[in-house]
């Protein structure tokens, strides 16, 4: 119980310099200001090897998810890609992700039964 107090507090101080960061970027602050984020969030999280079950992952690999998220999300506005259309691509890449380990082991259980 010691850790998870531990992990909780922690957990709160990082949401509360994130919010003090974001509110000091944006000079002003309201309640629906990460509105819609939901999606983006835990593509990057599932992208970086975060089971959506819980219990694995890394932190190095969420990183990197974050970092190429970034890239695809930077590199779609600076192709002019409307909104709607970078939300569809990233629900996409949501689906992959989450489906992609599934059919992998899909196939190699098929795989292994046919020989």
């Amino acid at each position: 119980d010691k850790h998870r107090l531990i992990l909780f507090s922690l957990v709160g101080v990082m949401s509360g310099i994130a919010s003090v960061l974001l509110t000091s970027r944006l000079g002003s602050t309201r309640p629906s200001i990460a509105m819609g984020w939901e999606l983006s969030i835990i593509t990057m999280v599932v992208l970086g090897g975060v089971s959506i079950l819980g219990g694995s992952g890394t932190i190095a690999g969420v990183v990197l998810a974050v970092i190429l998220m970034g890239l695809v999300t930077f590199g779609m506005g600076l192709l002019n890609i409307p909104g709607i259309v970078m939300t569809i691509i990233v629900g996409v890449m949501l689906i992959t992700v989450v489906s992609l380990p599934v059919l992998i082991t899909f196939y190699k259980n098929k795989k292994a039964k046919a020989l």
